[in-house]
C-alpha cells in the first residue's frame, strides 16, 4: 500500500462500546491518547486506511481499554477533514501519516501538535485537546457495527 495518504481517502477508527458511542454517535472519548498496558505512551490516534480490506477481521485482536467495553464497529473519517482541522488555529498542527506494520499494512496515525509540541497520553488534558477530540468525533460518519455477537449487544 502507498505510504502517501491522499485527501480523497478515508480512514476508520475502530470503536468500542459503550465508551466510544453516545446517543448513537461517535463520542470524543473515541479519540483519547492512552498509556497502554505495556507502558507504551501513545503519541498518535490509531486509524486504519479504508482500503477495501475487512476492517472487522483486521481489528479482531484489538482489545478494549475500558472495562466493560466490547469491540463494536468503526466510523469513517475523511482525510481532507482531518487535514483541515488545523486551518483555523495558528498554534495547532494536525498530520496523518501511514504507519504500516507487519500485521496491519493499512495502519495510520493522526498526530496533533500544539505550539510545535506533540500531544501524547502524558499531555495534560486541556480545552485544546478536548476541542480536537470533539472535532474528530464530528468528522465521523455514523458508527458502522460489525456483524456478529459483539455488534448485536449494542443494537
Amino acid at each position: 500500500m502507498n505510504n502517501t495518504i491522499d485527501d480523497e481517502e478515508q480512514v476508520a477508527r475502530i470503536l468500542f462500546a459503550p465508551s466510544f458511542i453516545c446517543d448513537g454517535k461517535v463520542s470524543p472519548t473515541a479519540f483519547r491518547w492512552e498509556v497502554l498496558p505495556s507502558g507504551h505512551v501513545e503519541d498518535y490516534i490509531s486509524v486504519l486506511r479504508n482500503d477495501g480490506n475487512d476492517l472487522a477481521q483486521q481489528s479482531e485482536h484489538f482489545r478494549p481499554r475500558v472495562a466493560g467495553d466490547q469491540r463494536y464497529g468503526y466510523a469513517l473519517l475523511p482525510i481532507s477533514g482531518i487535514k483541515g482541522l488545523d486551518s483555523e488555529f495558528e498554534n495547532r498542527k494536525v498530520e496523518i501519516l501511514a504507519k504500516p506494520s507487519t500485521k496491519l499494512a493499512n495502519h495510520a496515525g493522526v498526530y496533533v501538535f500544539f505550539d510545535d509540541v506533540k500531544v501524547t497520553a502524558l499531555t495534560p488534558v486541556s480545552a485544546d485537546i478536548m476541542l480536537i477530540q470533539k472535532e474528530l468525533s464530528l468528522l465521523c460518519g455514523e458508527p458502522i457495527p460489525f456483524e456478529g455477537e459483539m455488534a448485536t449487544r449494542q443494537k
